[in-house]
């Protein structure tokens, strides 16, 4: 007999270097955002926290379970090892909700005033045929920022707080197929508001008509009463120009609204697969809004996550002696924690060795 082989170990996983910090910067963590409800009337936030969920997926802690009994406390110590970075906090009162953005662990955070808000079921209901865009969840949105290039400084922080929620897009490596959703942020300076809101991204061929469509998208229609397809290509088209038909020949004309040069966007067929050929192909890209809405009116800007210094408020305006006191103030609450802390573990120690 042969002598039996040494066994070798071989590994079965690839260390992650961003444990490290070792990592190049395009290979970092995406952000990765936490929504929470806290205080006492959170039934009325309930469909919000659920709609905004859905709306920073993949990139966000969707499984993670709230109790009752959780503070900022409790998910400030899970930061590190779900990889979040920030705090979405939805609140509210018996007037208003609120909507707190913290930027995990160190801070700041930006609180709004949720002025209107519609979710993602108004949205549904208040379309004839609405279809949920499947498979758009598996991939980050796009972010737009409007309106914050002439805004004050606190604005400009709002908008750096939205920037840095969602990953950063590489042009160069963006695959059109992609980019499924786009979130708008628009900041009106003289309404001093902010609006928040998410669409699902629909590309179409341009310059086709409603049936040739259909039959790219393989949704076949009835054609056993007809000779040829060339029937139901004419019979659409005369519909179309004399204005009659039923009702789907009626809504195709609507949807082939805004096929324009300034709705198409023309890209080259290189990584996406098309049908019937490669080289370049104009599309139409239509924006559909599936909510969440928010209208935002921005009240504080504080150190932190939720507890610290303010920086900014719009309602309240204090001196330099009313700000040195309140400083004085968190000093002080500070130290007489650590120094309960220390006492603590000095009692836990003691009671060790003895």
């Amino acid at each position: 007999m042969g002598k039996p082989q040494r066994k070798r170990k071989r590994r079965t996983h690839v260390p992650d270097e961003n444990v490290h910090g070792s990592l190049d910067p395009s290979k970092k963590r995406p952000p990765r955002a936490l929504v929470l409800r806290t205080g006492k009337h959170t039934k009325v936030v309930k469909k919000l926290e659920k709609d905004l969920k859905l709306c920073m997926r993949p990139h966000t802690a969707d499984k993670l379970k709230q109790r009752k009994g959780n503070v900022m406390k409790d998910f400030l110590n899970v930061v590190g090892p779900l990889g979040i970075s920030h705090f979405l906090v939805l609140s509210a009162t018996e007037r208003c909700q609120y909507l707190k953005v913290a930027k995990t662990p160190q801070g700041p955070t930006a609180t709004f005033r949720i002025e209107k808000w519609s979710s993602s079921g108004d949205f549904a209901s208040a379309m004839k045929r609405y279809t949920a865009p499947v498979g758009a969840f598996k991939y980050s949105p796009l972010l737009v920022l409007s309106g914050f290039k002439n805004a004050d400084r606190h604005g400009k922080l709002c908008a750096t707080l939205f920037q840095n929620m969602f990953p950063t897009m590489e042009v160069n490596k963006l695959k059109i197929s992609n980019c499924q959703r786009v979130v708008m942020v628009h900041y009106s300076r003289e309404e001093n508001s902010i609006q928040f809101r998410h669409y699902s991204i629909n590309q179409q061929p341009a310059g086709v008509s409603k049936s040739v469509r259909d039959i790219l998208r393989r949704e076949l229609p009835e054609l056993g009463h007809l000779q040829d397809i060339s029937q139901y290509l004419q019979g659409e088209a005369e519909a179309m120009a004399g204005g009659g038909g039923d009702g789907d020949e009626r809504s195709s004309g609507s949807e082939s609204e805004g096929e324009d040069e300034d709705n198409t966007v023309e890209g080259a067929q290189t990584s996406d697969r098309v049908r019937g050929g490669a080289g370049t192909k104009k599309n139409v890209v239509k924006l559909r809004e599936i909510g969440p809405r928010l209208e935002l009116s921005l009240v504080k800007i504080e150190e932190g996550v939720c507890d610290g210094k303010v920086l900014y408020h719009a309602y309240v305006s204090k001196t330099a002696e009313e700000e040195e006191e309140q400083e004085n103030k968190r000093k002080k609450a500070a130290d007489l924690k650590r120094s309960r802390r220390e006492a603590q573990d000095a009692n836990v120690q003691r009671k060790r060795e003895g």
